[in-house]
């Protein structure tokens, strides 16, 4: 089994054991770590949004709550999270929203280019074998003055080594080099935020079963970066 069918088969499993409201109380518990992360690409309204990873939808929804934007599209490996997600779109909360979901991988995106004005993802990236190609396709879909706001976990010096792929351990990057990942794609680093201590607090409190974060020195940050 390749890395990529061994992260997506653990995914489906995650996924398929939760429920619409199970990811309601996970996007509530998240928002600490959405929040600050969407508000570097706020106002959404009138935009094109894309988000990479949706899982089941907690921080695609969350933007949806904030700011609905004019369309959002999910994209994901899994199906069992994208039926999730689904569900969560019929809802009376978000029934009258254009919202879409979309089985695929992230390093050959079902998109047109140059037609999103939004990127989110979320502890996503470091899932992916291939982080340039993924990279150079958020460059390809996204306009001229488009927003991308990501966020992950990355390694530090401090970092103890190993850690499983799926848990976004084993596929982190340090800062330098995700900024030449993007660099190298055409997306300028625009600002950023550390949000190492909300992710270490919901650790802690059992709101974000991630304790491979913690065991292994990490940092979580949130980058906003611009369309070149």
């Amino acid at each position: 089994m390749s890395l990529k069918e061994r992260t997506k088969a653990k995914y489906d499993e995650q996924w398929a054991s939760q429920d619409e409201r199970a990811s309601a109380q996970r996007r509530k518990s998240l928002s600490m770590v959405s929040d600050p992360l969407l508000s570097m690409v706020h106002p959404l309204s009138g935009k094109v949004v894309v988000d990479l990873g949706i899982g089941t939808g907690s921080l695609a929804f969350r933007a949806m709550e904030l700011c609905p934007p004019k369309r959002m599209i999910g994209i994901d490996f899994s199906g069992p999270g994208l039926c999730v997600a689904r569900g969560i779109s019929r809802s009376e909360r978000f029934k009258d929203m254009d919202f879409d979901v979309l089985r695929a991988d992230l390093e050959r995106l079902p998109i047109s280019n140059r037609s999103v004005d939004v990127v989110l993802s979320q502890a996503t990236i470091n899932l992916l074998p291939d982080k340039a190609a993924a990279m150079k396709e958020i460059a390809r879909i996204t306009r001229s003055g488009a927003r991308v706001a990501i966020s992950d976990a990355f390694k530090t010096t401090k970092c103890s080594e190993g850690g499983s792929w799926e848990q976004c351990i084993g596929g982190a990057v340090t800062v330098g080099e995700f900024s030449s990942l993007a660099l190298n794609a055409g997306l300028i680093i625009s600002g950023q935020v550390d949000l190492t201590q909300q992710v270490k607090s919901l650790v802690a409190s059992k709101k974000w079963d991630w304790p491979e974060f913690v065991q292994h020195n990490m940092d979580y940050r949130g980058f906003l970066l611009l369309r070149s």
